[in-house]
């Protein structure tokens, strides 16, 4: 039975000096949870990162035929400047409005949604496709609304 003992205990002793080897730290690397976003906010990567504050606004209960407006706020949060080319509405009842022109690393701006309830009844959900330069080339935002008769 003394032998089994040693030859357990000789296993274990190599086991653990395997297992601390390998754990050393030497080639430990520790990266941020999220994989782009620090504490700042800002991206440690080169290319541009669309950080929206929101990506839903709800306006509620409104009229039929009433006209809204809301504005997603957004940053770059990236390393190089960042330029939305295209933004893309489910229906014409939604018009988007966005700038051009590029934003630079740690800028921020905002997109503008104008929905028209015209003709349109019940609870409405809409989306709004934003494309960009960006390492998330694709956002989606959602808007909603409940729209009652004015009757």
């Amino acid at each position: 039975m003394i032998d089994g003992t040693r030859a357990i205990s000789g296993f274990v002793t190599v086991l653990m000096i395997w297992v601390l080897s390998a754990c050393g730290g030497q080639n430990v690397r520790q990266e941020p949870v999220d994989g782009l976003l620090g504490q700042s906010g800002q991206s440690s990567a080169v290319e541009p990162v669309m950080v929206f504050d929101t990506l839903e606004h709800d306006f509620g209960t409104i009229i039929e035929g009433e006209r809204v407006v809301c504005y997603f706020d957004y940053v770059n949060g990236g390393g190089t400047e960042l330029v939305i080319t295209s933004v893309e509405a489910t229906c014409g009842c939604t018009t988007p409005g966005w700038s051009n022109e590029p934003l630079r690393p740690g800028e921020g701006e905002s997109l503008e949604l104008i929905f028209d309830a015209y003709g349109r009844s019940g609870v409405q959900r809409k989306v709004v496709t934003v494309l960009s330069n960006a390492s998330n080339q694709v956002v989606w935002l959602t808007i909603k609304a409940n729209i009652i008769s004015s009757v």
